[in-house]
């Protein structure tokens, strides 16, 4: 295993790999992985057989912190199809437009290369019970996965979670037990009873975001090494887009790609804290209202990596902002004629880049790659509603 150790991504303090903390002790701040790079770019410098290996999560074992790959716990995640949607790139008015589909990831959704991490850790640690806070997705992923290594799973999701994702997490057999208004006091609950019940903690931490790195990676390896000039990611907590960055940092540093991409990051409207940080230069303030959306997957009012957001756009010379519901739906029934079937939250990546594009702020002869999150029926409620509107 290259993993060295864990630093706090906003104080810089330093924790054992062994520790079991799940957030900085001292300022509450999410936690990173750090590796042996040097060793890493030792390993792959001029290795064929990985070079030529087909792209997948554990592909990229090297950059992930698990010391015996035996055990890890897959059900073949990643390895997600980068299409290239030559219709919409006519369409929007850029030149190569590539849509990354986590659809096809085993639950349906990118947080199967998170939950494939967390769970192995999770037998690393000797766990017998996990918990997850969930809005639907993650609660799937982490039933599966937890199904797959045997151990009893906990989720605890807000009410109106789709039911589709409910139904998904209990045929693993998972308990589900709504709890709260919102994710953030499904989250609250859910570390709670970690602390005081003896779950493990699983769902947007350090050990998620080395496994939903891969997705950056994935991208890079199937462009042939080549690095887009946009990747346009879905925000919810904010955990993808903070993760995708990291990954394409290492590449960078092992010196696999010689540049960077921007990074764009899009919030539903009503659910747009990082944006309005952004726009404003001032601190991340909690969304105090529940707004009706058709995205719930991403209405999140208190996003845990939202500072790590904002840093990976500013290092990236990036962009965020918000898209509409009707954004939305029509950003979705267009990846539909595309072939593509993503679940709302997904479609406001499509959404983000067609604005983009409108205000220049993408140019017509740049290469985009936007992120579809989910499959679409992870919430046919909501795409019959939008239909027969």
């Amino acid at each position: 295993m290259f993993a060295a150790k864990l630093v706090c991504t906003k104080c810089g303090e330093e924790y054992s790999l062994a520790c079991g903390v799940y957030k900085c002790t001292k300022c509450g701040s999410p936690l990173d992985v750090r590796y042996h790079y040097d060793d890493i770019a030792d390993l792959i410098q001029d290795n064929d057989p990985w070079f030529r290996e087909h792209p997948h999560v554990w592909k990229y074992w090297m950059f992930l912190p698990v010391s015996n790959l035996k055990k890890a716990v897959t059900l073949n995640e990643g390895g997600t199809r980068l299409y290239r949607a030559k219709r919409l790139e006519e369409k929007i008015g850029i030149s190569k437009l590539y849509i990354k589909n986590e659809g096809e990831n085993p639950t349906g959704a990118f947080k199967d290369r998170g939950s494939s991490v967390e769970i192995t850790k999770a037998l690393e640690f000797h766990a017998q019970k996990v918990i997850v806070a969930s809005t639907g997705n993650m609660a799937a992923s982490i039933s599966a996965y937890g199904a797959k290594a045997g151990l009893k799973v906990t989720i605890v999701v807000p009410e109106g979670t789709p039911e589709g994702k409910l139904v998904q997490a209990k045929m693993y057999g998972a308990n589900v037990e709504v709890f709260g208004k919102t994710y953030d006091e499904a989250l609250a609950e859910a570390e709670r009873r970690a602390l005081e019940d003896g779950y493990y903690l699983t769902g947007n931490y350090h050990y998620r975001v080395e496994g939903q790195k891969t997705t950056g990676f994935e991208i890079i390896d199937q462009l042939h090494f080549n690095v887009p000039d946009w990747i346009v990611v879905p925000i919810g907590a904010g955990t993808h887009l903070r993760a995708i960055w990291k990954g394409l940092k290492e590449f960078y540093r092992i010196g696999l790609i010689s540049e960077l991409p921007r990074i764009a990051g899009v919030q539903i409207e009503g659910y747009d804290s990082i944006v309005r940080a952004w726009k404003t230069s001032k601190p991340i303030e909690k969304i105090t209202k529940k707004v009706p959306t058709i995205a719930s997957a991403i209405a999140v009012k208190a996003p845990v990596d939202g500072e790590n957001v904002l840093k990976a756009v500013k290092e990236s010379n990036g962009y965020l902002d918000t898209v509409t519901n009707e954004e939305t739906a029509a950003a979705g029934l267009l990846l539909g004629r595309e072939g593509l079937f993503v679940e709302p939250s997904s479609a406001t990546s499509l959404a983000l880049a067609q604005k983009m594009r409108e205000e220049g702020i993408i140019d017509k002869g740049e290469s985009v790659v936007i992120i579809a999150t989910g499959h679409g029926l992870k919430d046919i409620n909501t795409w019959s509603k939008v239909l027969t509107s």
